[in-house]
């Protein structure tokens, strides 16, 4: 039997919670904290709190935030086919030049581009979209994309999980690539230790990435699923 109270009680409840997160997060516009900041944008996953006043409020501050600490930055259709022509011109010369040495080369540049075109392919198969490229990782050499969070907090936990998943895969998947190149060209002991290669990286992302990189976003996405 339908209740209508019962329905009510429960809109009026999340109203009320909708309006409480979004006097908190007024609140960190004008004095930030982080612990706080993350505490909210983490109720809203677990709760699948599909509000768009309040998911915008967050982005705002996400990004004012990121505007504070990041200064060089590319669009995202700059940045996507900067990426492009650099893994196109990985792969040309991985063909072109008969040395052992660009096969390698070309390897690490694949491992560099692929990560992030990765993620924006997955992203946007998924209706997760991107505002900038810019330089992170910890020597801050490592193109990366940040995310949009007005369509981050409305992608399904899953999504963002296999999303950010994604730039693990493309990262592993370069040597691999080069490796069949190599194969292709007649140099096997090349394709022997792309493929070594290829062990070693995903040891070491499973290894590190658990803990402080995109395995560990996606494992604590999934849980949001």
């Amino acid at each position: 039997m339908f209740d209508e109270s019962n329905v009510l009680r429960s809109f009026l409840t999340d109203s009320s919670k909708r309006e409480e997160l979004k006097e908190r997060v007024a609140q960190l516009e004008t004095s930030y904290n982080g612990k706080d900041f993350w505490a909210i944008v983490a109720l809203v996953k677990k709760d699948k709190i599909n509000d768009d006043a309040l998911i915008k409020q967050i982005e705002n501050i996400s990004q004012r935030r990121f505007r504070e600490k990041v200064h060089f930055t590319l669009s995202v259709p700059a940045g996507n086919l900067l990426e492009i022509v650099i893994t196109i011109a990985a792969m040309h010369l991985a063909f072109q030049i008969r040395t052992d040495w660009m096969l390698y080369f070309s390897a690490l540049i694949l491992m560099t581009t692929l990560h992030p075109l990765s993620h924006y392919l997955t992203g946007s198969l998924f209706g997760i979209r991107f505002t900038h490229y810019y330089l992170n990782g910890p020597a801050r050499i490592e193109p990366t994309l940040r995310i949009d969070y007005t369509s981050y907090l409305k992608a399904s936990g899953k999504k963002r999980a296999l999303m950010h998943a994604s730039g693990v895969i493309g990262t592993i998947a370069a040597p691999l690539i080069v490796a069949a190149i190599a194969v292709n060209r007649g140099a096997g002991a090349v394709a022997e230790n792309l493929f070594i290669l290829f062990l070693l990286l995903v040891v070491f992302e499973l290894l590190t990435s658990t803990k402080i990189g995109d395995l560990m976003r996606a494992r604590r996405e999934y849980k949001f699923r």
